[in-house]
């Protein structure tokens, strides 16, 4: 087990409380984690704080270093750099507590309320979510404690802590909402704070039933390769669509803004001979066929002479051949016409067409050659007059080839 650790009053409490809660093997199986994200002058100071509380508790103290990726928020970018943190140190099936609390709820939906949050935004904060593949999992078990209840805690119990200074910086939205507006609104309305956390457990059960109900749909409309069959919701509402794109991508674990959601929509809507293309952060959607899928981003094409029996590995596949001492994996040509076995000859694009290839494909394709001649494209096609040549051709699901000859 891990407790996420700042040192601030909200992550000693609730580590304070667990070492109070568990037994002397469980203290021993704790491991306390902080995260130095460099962000403050006195961020050096706030470790050695930390370790020294732990050494205190006599509990074991882990503490990683981040870099931050260059973003347009600075939080986002921290809270970014924490998780990988988590990542980085957790063994599957690991559990980490975070101290999050009901104010922290709070002003989450707000904010998110302020930026044209949807229903998933309005769910708040999880009680419990996993961390990547591994089935490590974090857990928050303050999220409807007050800070008022930690800070009584912290004080009855004589617990120090450090004072984040960015904490008071209203340029941060956070800061702005936590000390300008909500204490105004808990003036007028003193039960706030339970009636917004309440509300947002019941979003969060409606929209995780919604989702449940939209993957069971969509897992009918997707094939074999998680495309989306788009003849499926063609003719619905364009707000329905918007649905159905928002859980198909969800469903994948890409979230994109309301605008961004609204122009998919719109470009994948288009004729079918058209071939629309959007690229986000991690990816790609395409069309083929009709159906859309989501694509890793482009990669370089490698190109190479290949050594006979050896196994060539690019981005998206493996080649090897056999039975040449001189066959070089070029560039996609253009204007080539291909021999058939009949002894008729058909042009590449034509040729692509009619065995359906994916436009997204038709670049790393293992075009093979023998001095000037196109010898074999993988295991697609070969030229007849190279029938001694064996090509191994192996993809590795990294880029989906839906094959449709």
């Amino acid at each position: 087990m891990w407790v996420g650790f700042s040192g601030g009053v909200d992550s000693h409490v609730l580590l304070h409380a667990l070492v109070n809660q568990i037994s002397v093997e469980q203290k021993r199986q704790l491991v306390v984690l902080h995260v130095h994200h460099g962000l403050s002058a006195n961020a050096d100071n706030w470790l050695k704080h930390c370790e020294m509380i732990c050494t205190n508790l006599d509990v074991s103290f882990v503490a990683e270093r981040v870099q931050l990726e260059a973003q347009a928020s600075l939080e986002d970018a921290a809270r970014n750099a924490r998780y990988q943190a988590f990542h980085k140190v957790m063994g599957k099936q690991d559990v980490i507590l975070l101290a999050h609390h009901a104010g922290d709820q709070v002003e989450t939906l707000l904010f998110r309320l302020l930026r044209g949050t949807g229903g998933k935004g309005l769910a708040g904060i999880p009680q419990e979510r996993l961390i990547g593949n591994s089935g490590a999992c974090l857990i928050r078990p303050f999220l409807k404690v007050s800070k008022k209840d930690i800070e009584t805690y912290a004080y009855q119990h004589q617990l120090t802590h450090i004072n984040d200074e960015s904490n008071d910086d209203e340029r941060f939205t956070r800061n702005f909402l936590r000390q300008s507006v909500v204490p105004i609104l808990k003036e007028r309305f003193p039960k706030m704070e339970s009636s917004i956390v309440s509300s947002a457990e019941r979003i969060a059960t409606d929209y995780e039933m919604l989702s449940q109900f939209a993957h069971q749909q969509l897992v009918s409309w997707c094939n074999e390769f998680g495309g989306l069959d788009l003849s499926c919701i063609a003719d619905k509402p364009f707000e329905e669509r918007l649905f159905w794109w928002r859980h198909f991508l969800q469903d994948n674990d890409v979230s994109l803004s309301q605008s961004q959601l609204e122009s998919v929509a719109a470009m994948f809507s288009s004729a079918e001979d058209k071939q629309p293309e959007f690229e986000f952060s991690r990816g790609r959607i395409m069309r083929h066929q009709n159906t859309v899928y989501l694509l890793p981003l482009d990669k370089d094409v490698k190109l190479a002479a290949l050594c006979p029996g050896e196994s060539f590995k690019r981005a998206f596949d493996c080649v090897c051949v056999t039975g040449s001492e001189s066959c070089v994996l070029k560039a996609r040509p253009q204007g080539e016409s291909l021999l058939m076995p009949n002894g008729t000859t058909r042009k590449l694009k034509k040729w692509f067409n009619d065995h359906a290839i994916p436009s997204w494909w038709r670049e790393h394709l293992p075009y093979l050659y023998e001095g000037d001649t196109l010898v074999a494209i993988g295991d697609l096609w070969q030229h007849p007059d190279y029938t001694h040549l064996k090509v191994c051709w192996l993809l590795n699901q990294n880029l989906p080839f839906p094959k449709g000859v």
